[in-house]
């Protein structure tokens, strides 16, 4: 599928110029406004935090990202919540400190944090950024939509000087290096992930509230359909999404946003990109990895904790047709309207604020959507069945996806909202995590994921270490994942294949190997080794051979995985006697 929203636009397209109104976001209820103004109140005592250069060549030195990031994204939050709060109540009375806001962020020599200041992809990043040619990276690009739409929304209450001063600056910051360079992003130098649309998005609302030039806004309209159609076309038709729950806020549904964008500017609703069955399948992608309540199937740098659906994952539902989706977001949105990621973009607070009524009278209907027993995606070697409470999955792929971990074959087990058979998913972003040490960090390893490896064996890293999906249907699954470890070293033949009846799982090992076999098994309750089983407290696995094996507790202290997962999670080791098939049952629970 090639040009999908170049030949929806049509030839003769144009990017015009767009706006927010504030009277869009104040058709809200009483008690959400005394929120939104009670946390304004509350953050207008923080003030905004000072970036010396300094505390940005920590990252450098330290590989943290968080001691730059956090001071960084605070004051950009606190501006977005000043702004909507002073939207809603049009008092004045935050004006002063939301030009202390504005001022803040101009000042800023660049808005590129440190862990991307780069202009080469996965390169070094440098220890001081080169403020003549500004990189057009996520925060930096969102930065801009965060100014653009301040002055947009209160364009009647602030300094017309400063005004003028957030035009300057979006059009030497965002502007000028969108029309003129060229960024990996863009398309034309490899693979495409989640940037293209997260940063098309921002980009053009950063520059789209400009009075551009009818040679500006072509070039504006131009680059971007042709970064958004390559994104499109370098998705499967399935709609897998190979990054993972987590970022289909940043990735399917960052394109949402920017059709949305080009939508307002265009005059175009788009309607025959939404009526495309690829994009209406990656809408769906989040509610088909859904497990309940706010759990998703988490592969790759994912947490199972993926956020609650928001307004926008509304309306991409009601854009593409998918009433699973479009209600499920209604009743997270009404539930809590605010994001659980990106707290700070202003774009999506004003989405989600403007989109009220609909959400919650969408909400207030009842409807009883039930997930199908089995879903597939052959794009990723995913197999995902559902039964009486129980959801159990199983990944081929491989491991040179974006965001990969060195997981083929894995497995993940949920009996309700109880993790059984877990991915641990990654720890708090540093400068390891995106370099060529990656995959020294525990969570990235096979030996940290539900499988099968040949000490000192494990799994490689690179797409060309791959599952191969011998069968996936609603009666199980198959894959030979010899190719997911290195030749040579001992490993002849390794296949993995599953089934599913409703009430319990049956998995079969099969492999051919010099080196012993150990059985790796993930979960947040602490196992007990017996004979021929390995007994939780809530579910057991019962081998068709002796095993003998260990439990190891992993105590965890990361913050981004503390927030999935409690303080100890424990890793079965089990030394399987050869070729085995295993079978998970689950107690029954009192009555």
């Amino acid at each position: 599928m090639q040009n999908l929203i170049d030949k929806a636009l049509g030839r003769e397209a144009r990017a015009g110029r767009i706006g927010f109104c504030r009277d869009a976001i104040r058709k809200i209820p009483e008690k959400v406004k005394a929120e939104i103004i009670a946390r304004a109140e509350k953050d207008a005592k923080e003030g905004f935090p000072y970036l010396p250069l300094s505390l940005y060549r920590d990252f450098s030195a330290t590989g943290r990202r968080n001691e730059y990031q956090e001071p960084y994204f605070q004051k950009r939050r606190l501006l977005s919540d000043l702004v909507i709060a002073e939207a809603i109540e049009g008092r004045s009375r935050f004006i002063p400190l939301i030009e202390d806001g504005i001022w803040s962020l101009l000042s800023e020599p660049v808005w590129t944090i440190p862990a991307h200041n780069t202009y080469i992809r996965d390169a070094e990043q440098a220890d001081t950024p080169l403020i003549s040619r500004p990189i057009l990276e996520l925060f930096h690009c969102e930065t801009g939509e965060i100014l653009s739409l301040t002055s947009s929304i209160l364009s009647d209450s602030l300094s017309p000087i400063l005004r003028e001063d957030i035009e300057y600056t979006l059009r030497t910051r965002i502007l000028e290096p969108y029309i003129t360079d060229h960024f990996w992003w863009m398309g034309n130098d490899g693979p495409l992930n989640n940037w293209a649309p997260w940063c098309t998005q921002n980009v053009l609302l950063s520059v789209l509230t400009l009075p551009l030039s009818g040679k500006e806004a072509g070039k504006v309209l131009r680059t971007a359909v042709s970064t958004l159609d390559l994104y499109i076309s370098s998705f499967p038709e399935d709609g897998g999404c190979d990054e993972g729950a987590s970022y289909y806020h940043a990735a399917a549904l960052a394109l949402w946003g920017a059709l949305h964008v080009l939508a307002l500017s265009t005059g175009n609703d788009m309607h025959d990109v939404f009526a495309d069955s690829k994009i209406k399948a990656m809408a769906e992608y989040i509610e088909k990895v859904h497990v309940s309540g706010d759990i998703y199937l988490n592969f790759a740098d994912c947490s199972p904790k993926a956020g609650h659906l928001t307004a926008r994952e509304y309306l991409f539902g009601k854009a593409v047709g998918s009433q699973a989706l479009l209600h499920h977001a209604a009743l997270d949105a009404k539930a809590d309207w605010r994001e659980s990621d990106n707290d700070y973009n202003l774009f999506y607070k004003y989405i989600a604020l403007s989109a009220w009524q609909e959400i919650e009278e969408e909400a207030g209907r009842k409807a009883v959507i039930e997930k199908p027993r089995f879903t597939a995606f052959s794009s990723t070697g995913l197999a995902i069945y559902r039964a009486n409470g129980i959801t159990f999955a199983i990944k081929g792929g491989h491991n040179g996806e974006s965001h990969n971990h060195n997981d083929a074959g894995s497995i993940i087990l949920y009996k309700g909202e109880r993790p059984c058979l877990i991915d641990i998913g990654v720890e708090t972003y540093t400068k390891t995590t995106f370099s060529k040490d990656r995959y020294t960090l525990l969570p990235m390893r096979s030996t940290y994921h539900n499988l099968v490896n040949f000490p000192p064996l494990e799994q490689h890293d690179g797409e060309e270490y791959r599952a191969e999906t011998l069968m996936m249907s609603e009666k199980g699954a198959s894959f030979d994942l010899t190719g997911a470890y290195e030749s040579g070293k001992g490993l002849r033949k390794y296949a993995r294949s599953v089934s599913f009846d409703g009430d319990s799982i049956s998995i079969t090992e099969a492999f051919d190997s010099d080196n012993p076999a150990v059985l790796s098994l993930l979960s947040t309750e602490k196992p007990a080794i017996d004979g021929r089983s390995v007994i939780w407290e809530s579910f057991s696995a019962t081998f068709s051979g002796e095993i003998d094996g260990s439990v190891e507790t992993i105590e965890i202290s990361d913050a981004r995985l503390r927030a999935a997962w409690p303080e100890r999670i424990y890793r079965a080791l089990i030394t399987l006697p050869g070729p085995v098939s295993w079978t998970i049952g689950f107690k029954e629970e009192d009555e």
